[in-house]
């Protein structure tokens, strides 16, 4: 949404006059240890970036790392990574799903494949955007990002509006919701998923972060479930089903979206946040073992499987999905190998990933 519908959005009556914040003034409370709500989320403060980790059993902020001063020139995005692989032929060029690689080469692939499709997308899915009072001083460089995410996600075609806001206010969020979304209008799907802060369901998303890579990352779930067309199919979308589609997928495939689409703000891309132990990637199709793993080691399997095959085919698994094909037939009916094979692969080149 972009020119005039972009000038119309800024106008709507529920984006609150406009408070004079600072950056500081608006997360001067965040330190390190102090708790946080989203793994991986990142937030900003002063001259440190910091990004909320697990620590035992709870979600903090992590000590954070400097950031380079902003009136500096932008390095290219990716260029690390180029350097640390400049010369060296990439295994995934010539064979998916290599056994032989490194994280350098899988996520410099990875980034490729996602970076040649987004710059060939061009999305025309409606949508609204809110932003409350507490974050207009913020609210053009949202603004963009959230326009150019939806932009860059092919949405089924007359796809209903979608709705976002980024507020911390609930009532607003919900208010938002049930009068802005085309799919809860009466006569419609009905509202079976109370709004809730930094989280997304048929049709609507919100996050209570700010400028974040939050956005794209709850932005990709409606895209996902947009495919799946869960509110018009009578199917168990329990995870434990192994017929659906894993948390792993969800959830890393929205961490994978989340942080590489992020570097058109901050121009970087995090390591794998997790340490090498003998993990199943198939163990992780709920939350029930660790309410994290499924994020960190979905996103390397997220990276794995993109680097292999490209991200187009790796939109189709949720796509075959949403056309009726159980979990298992969709994947190898994109990928051309397996689920099963798939899961002996990444559990034996997990390290590499790290």
């Amino acid at each position: 949404m972009k020119g005039e519908s972009v000038r119309k959005l800024l106008l709507l009556g529920l984006i609150l006059p406009l408070s004079i914040i600072t950056v500081d003034q608006a997360h001067a409370g965040i330190k390190a240890g102090d708790k946080c709500q989203k793994i991986s989320a990142t937030q900003i403060v002063g001259k440190l970036k910091f990004t909320c980790i697990k620590s035992g059993s709870k979600l903090v902020w992590n000590k954070g790392v400097a950031i380079a001063n902003s009136s500096a020139p932008s390095p290219t995005p990716g260029a690390t990574l180029a350097t640390a692989t400049q010369g060296l032929p990439n295994p995934f060029d010539s064979s998916p799903f290599p056994d032989e690689f490194t994280r350098a080469q899988m996520v410099e692939a990875a980034l490729n494949s996602f970076d040649k499709y987004v710059k060939q997308s061009n999305s025309k899915q409606a949508f609204k955007l809110i932003i409350d009072k507490d974050f207009q001083y913020k609210s053009k460089e949202i603004t963009k990002l959230v326009g150019d995410v939806f932009a860059s996600l092919p949405y089924p075609s007359g796809y209903p509006t979608v709705v976002f806001v980024v507020t911390r206010d609930r009532q607003l969020l919900e208010k938002s919701v049930k009068e802005f979304s085309d799919l809860y209008k009466p006569g419609q799907s009905q509202l079976v998923v109370k709004p809730c802060l930094n989280c997304s369901y048929v049709g609507w998303a919100s996050t209570d972060l700010g400028l974040s890579n939050v956005i794209p990352h709850e932005l990709f779930h409606t895209w996902q479930f947009a495919h799946y067309n869960w509110q018009n199919r009578h199917i168990d979308a329990n995870p434990s089903n192994p017929l659906i589609p894993p948390i792993w997928l969800d959830e890393g495939g929205a961490e994978f979206f989340g942080n590489i689409f992020y570097r058109s703000v901050e121009d970087y891309y995090p390591g794998s946040l997790v340490s090498y132990k003998p993990y199943r990637l198939q163990d992780y199709r709920t939350k029930e073992l660790d309410g994290t793993l499924p994020y960190s080691l979905g996103r390397l399997a997220s990276e794995y499987i993109v680097a292999s095959k490209g991200y187009e085919k790796f939109l189709s698994i949720y796509s075959n999905v949403g056309l009726g094909q159980d979990f298992p037939t969709a994947f190898e009916n994109a990928m051309g190998i397996s689920l099963e094979k798939f899961y002996e692969k990444f559990n034996n080149n997990l390290k590499k990933m790290l």
